[in-house]
């Protein structure tokens, strides 16, 4: 299925467009890319270095809580959890602080140790970070040694009343059975010694009733105490976890690339001006007649006389030529070529159509409009002292002797003259009209130069009457809300707005370089063979 060329340039515009911007920026992104992780690599490198250090204990759970239910697997999970929150308790930072002879606060000391559960075991891992490396290791050991001594004497404080009772009450019966021994050794009586050696007896029973008693308690407490465990001893790591410089430096350069990539985007985004062409014919649905590249402007001179055979002058060519085709019926007699606001090169562009029109054999008037700030006369360099205000305290049929010859033939000029203190109402005056039919009798064609339509009301006055109204944007320049109102503005008086021309286009250098010489190379093939079937003498390049 063939496509035109229209819908050919407008399949995968968005990428495009993205493309380009991101293309022409490139240098802008790597910029910021590169400052950011140049920044990051360098307060990186100036940071204090930090050493990390572990040390992992087991959880011995007591032999009475091992079984396989899920109760038994909770508790000992929590009881897992409970040991670890008590590594990092005041009393065993205290302990720490005082076995290595550290000069830190315990609140500063806890900000250094991490405990942590390892998920699914009965494994806790202590972590410190500090300074020094060794340091670091020394109080994760010291961490893990203490907290298991503290652990193990809160299991035992629960028998140890029935121990400390049963070792009491062992002692006495030892004491008693050595005292008994001894006067039994010492009896003078074989009766005497026989009841000594039965207490003897008996207190020995006791004795070992007691001390299985004891043994019983002992067992019991070995069932039942759970006890931590250092199965892997913290060793000094020499080799910095923080900062990391190299990650520090990617990231960062990640993230600059990312905010300038974000702020151009954004910057598009808010941005209201016309960019491309398909921004005209997309939001406005009017035609591109014309796309003129960027160049230097020659005071008093077109470039379309001073350099015909370049590109900018073959623009203007197709732009004739795109003009020519926009009212095949009824051709255009009267053209005002004007701008929504100042500066955006109306009057250039109207003194070149001017010229390659002229050249192209048509009798052409270019008449001076702009009753405010006059311009024609000094880009073509023609003196001002008559012009259209004259005309109005004159009869019409002195026109031919306020016009004024250039250096192309065919092509005259009606200045300004005086500036009136009424532009709008001579403009929209009868005598007005009057002007504009005597120069259609002495002309193919009569090029309007007026003041921005947004700026006074004179163009809008001045456009219902004519054949056609030429608009000059300027990309970059010419905001699209000011191209709306001046479209709306045109409507309301029923102009007749033949299309719109791109004024001062960078199409080398510009992110959108690629659609703009699409644009003037889509517009040269119409204006080639138009000009060809035309049968004119224009030179194409």
């Amino acid at each position: 299925m063939d496509y035109s060329p229209e819908e050919q340039m407008e399949e995968g515009l968005d990428l495009r467009q993205y493309f380009s911007l991101f293309l022409h920026w490139s240098w802008l992104i790597l910029l910021a890319a590169l400052v950011a992780g140049s920044a990051a690599f360098f307060f990186s490198k100036r940071m204090t270095p930090y050493y990390q250090s572990s040390t992992t204990v087991l959880v011995n759970a007591a032999p009475a809580t091992k079984a396989t239910d899920y109760s038994s697997v909770m508790m000992s999970e929590q009881l897992t959890s409970t040991y670890s929150q008590m590594m990092s308790n005041d009393s065993v930072l205290t302990e720490v602080v005082k076995q290595l002879g550290l000069n830190i606060p315990t609140d500063d000391l806890k900000e250094m140790i991490t405990v942590a559960t390892l998920q699914d075991t009965q494994l806790i891992q202590v972590t410190v970070e500090s300074i020094d490396p060794k340091l670091s290791a020394n109080i994760a050991n010291a961490v893990a040694t203490i907290s298991a001594v503290q652990i193990e004497e809160i299991q035992s404080q629960r028998f140890l009343q029935s121990k400390t009772t049963l070792e009491a009450q062992l002692a006495d019966l030892e004491q008693q059975i050595a005292t008994y021994q001894a006067e039994a050794a010492a009896a003078s009586t074989t009766e005497e010694k026989d009841r000594l050696d039965t207490k003897v007896t008996q207190y020995r029973e006791i004795y070992s009733n007691l001390l299985s008693s004891y043994e019983s308690v002992r067992l019991s407490e070995a069932q039942a105490v759970s006890s931590v465990v250092q199965v892997e001893p913290a060793v000094p790591d020499y080799t910095p976890v923080k900062p990391k410089v190299m990650q520090n430096t990617l990231l960062a350069a990640v993230v600059g690339l990312l905010l300038a990539a974000g702020v151009i985007v954004a910057r598009e985004a808010l941005d209201d001006t016309i960019k491309n062409p398909e921004d005209i014919t997309r939001k406005f649905k009017l035609p591109v007649l014309g796309v003129i590249d960027h160049h230097s402007v020659e005071e008093y001179t077109p470039i379309t006389l001073t350099d015909p055979r370049s590109p900018t002058a073959e623009a203007y060519r197709t732009l004739r030529t795109n003009i020519s085709y926009t009212s095949v019926d009824k051709p255009l007699r009267t053209l005002m070529v004007t701008s929504s606001e100042p500066g955006e090169g109306k009057t250039t562009t109207l003194s070149n159509l001017g010229v390659v029109l002229a050249q192209n054999g048509q009798c052409v008037i270019v008449a001076d409009c702009d009753l405010r700030h006059p311009r024609v006369h000094t880009y073509l360099g023609l003196p001002n002292r008559q012009g259209i205000s004259n005309l109005f305290t004159k009869s019409s049929a002195s026109l031919n002797s306020h016009r004024q010859g250039t250096k192309v033939e065919n092509l005259t000029v009606i200045t300004t003259g005086s500036l009136p203190p009424n532009p709008a109402e001579l403009l929209g005056s009868q005598k007005m009209q009057a002007i504009l039919d005597n120069m259609r009798q002495s002309a193919d064609i009569i090029l309007i130069d007026t003041p921005p339509i947004l700026a006074v009301t004179d163009a809008a006055v001045l456009a219902p009457t004519l054949d056609g109204v030429l608009i000059v944007v300027r990309p970059g320049k010419t905001r699209a809300s000011a191209l709306r109102l001046t479209l709306e503005q045109m409507h309301r008086v029923n102009a007749n707005v033949l299309g719109i021309v791109l004024n001062d286009v960078a199409t080398r250098g510009s992110y959108y370089g690629y659609q703009y010489r699409y644009y003037r190379n889509y517009a040269a093939y119409q204006g080639y063979y138009g000009e060809k079937h035309k049968g004119t003498s224009a030179k194409k390049r």
